[in-house]
């Protein structure tokens, strides 16, 4: 099998390398504290022993000592101790195997026979030149020893094993992962924008990282249909402006000149590219608050004073012509904004009741903590299918396709809202058509 040379399986491997060196060092300190352990408890046991003959010795004296290591000598116990028993003028006895020792041994030693036999050694001086030496073979000391530096290498080797085995299983998966993800990156790139990162449904961070590239492709999907849009109404809409301009001035230039008539001409070209250029302007604004550049520029703002402000300007305009404008305004309500944008915001909401409300429109402006803003009117409104239509750059209706205006004026409300992260909500006023700008629920 070929190993795919990939950062998750250096990175996998490298960690398995630190778990292995770590469990060297671990296994190391375990051996050798096992050992040590095992060396004290036998110290402890010869000393045990040899205290024992010590109390034969004060009870019974040297005759008592010397039948007791005859007797073990005899009968030799399941500890497997040997013992010498050293007399000025005597041979020493021994229980045991005999064993070789320096004759002043004092305490506790190491010694090592003929043939490589390793023993460890206790010895104890008792009075008149009496020395008893108790030993014990290390060799099922140094078997223990083995067996357990063999049983700690068997576990190294398993745990070494298992996880280059699942650092090679997690490498192979996450390969995979980022080579789906690569593909549908490259899909995109080749102008598949419909296309998505795919999710494994684990929520670990590839996920948590494909679900914010998918939010941006979405919007930039999002941008690039509006752009689109854009595009053709631009087309669409400027095109009959712009050929009625071009047929006027021709059918001007076919006439003999004229002052008067070349004035009227000139009056009426002027008056369709203001509209031209208005147009334009309102598509730049837009563009401008959709990039998010105005942003830059919130403060705290106090939006009851902005509103009723608007709505004192505004209230002698509906007033001239046929309708009333009224407010209901909780003071104090605060927010972070941009106040140029949010006075056009409104101002664009009450013209667009005046202008589509129909004569004697009755509206009626209300702010409420949140913050939220309504914008209400007794006109025709707007039936439900076609909501969503007219917040759209150049939509309008049919019955307001006699009135002035590019249809712009809705869109704009939609992107100072989006902008301070607000949704604009059209209802039914019951009659009439009622404008909600709230917070977006997260």
């Amino acid at each position: 099998m070929r190993l795919p040379r990939s950062l998750a399986l250096r990175v996998t491997l490298l960690v398995a390398a630190i778990v292995l060196l770590a469990s060297a060092l671990g296994f190391g300190m375990a051996y050798f504290g096992a050992v040590r352990l095992l060396q004290h408890q036998l110290d402890d046991d010869i000393r045990e022993q040899a205290a024992t003959l010590t109390d034969e010795f004060r009870l019974f004296g040297v005759e008592g000592l010397r039948a007791a290591i005859e007797a073990r000598a005899l009968h030799a116990g399941p500890e497997g101790f040997s013992m010498r028993l050293s007399e000025p003028g005597r041979e020493a006895s021994f229980a045991g195997r005999s064993f070789e020792a320096p004759e002043d041994l004092r305490g506790a030693t190491d010694l090592v026979q003929p043939g490589g036999r390793a023993l460890r050694a206790h010895g104890v001086a008792l009075p008149d030149g009496v020395v008893l030496v108790v030993v014990a073979d290390l060799q099922d000391l140094r078997a223990a020893a083995r067996g357990l530096a063999g049983l700690l290498a068997a576990s190294g080797v398993v745990t070494a094993a298992i996880i280059v085995v699942a650092g090679l299983v997690l490498a192979r998966g996450l390969e995979g992962r980022l080579a789906r993800i690569s593909a549908a990156a490259g899909a995109v790139m080749d102008g598949d924008l419909a296309q998505r990162l795919p999710l494994a449904g684990r929520g670990d961070e590839l996920d948590r990282l494909a679900q914010t590239i998918n939010h941006m492709l979405s919007r930039i999907e999002a941008l690039m249909a509006t752009l689109r849009q854009v595009t053709n109404d631009v087309a669409h809409d400027l095109r009959g402006p712009l050929s009625r301009l071009r047929q006027r001035l021709e059918g001007a230039l076919a006439e003999p000149r004229a002052a008067a008539a070349d004035q009227a001409v000139l009056e009426a070209a002027l008056e369709e590219l203001d509209g031209v250029l208005a147009t334009f302007a309102a598509l730049l604004r837009i563009a401008q608050v959709e990039a998010g550049t105005r942003r830059a520029a919130f403060a705290a703002l106090d939006l009851s004073a902005l509103v009723a402000a608007v709505v004192e300007v505004y209230a002698p305009v509906a007033e001239e012509a046929g309708a009333s404008l009224t407010a209901r305004v909780v003071p104090g309500v605060r927010m972070q904004g941009d106040a140029a944008l949010l006075r056009q915001m409104l101002a664009n909401l009450i013209e667009n009741a005046l202008a589509h409300g129909g004569a004697g429109v009755r509206i009626g402006v209300s702010l409420m903590a949140g913050p939220v803003l309504e914008v209400r009117d007794d006109g025709p409104g707007v039936p439900a299918a076609e909501r969503a239509r007219v917040m759209g750059r150049f939509y309008r209706m049919d019955r307001s396709r006699a009135t002035p205006g590019a249809g712009l004026g809705l869109a704009l409300v939609a992107a100072v809202a989006g902008l301070h992260e607000c949704a604009v909500v059209l209802g039914d006023a019951e009659p009439g058509l009622r404008v909600r700008v709230a917070p977006r629920e997260h």
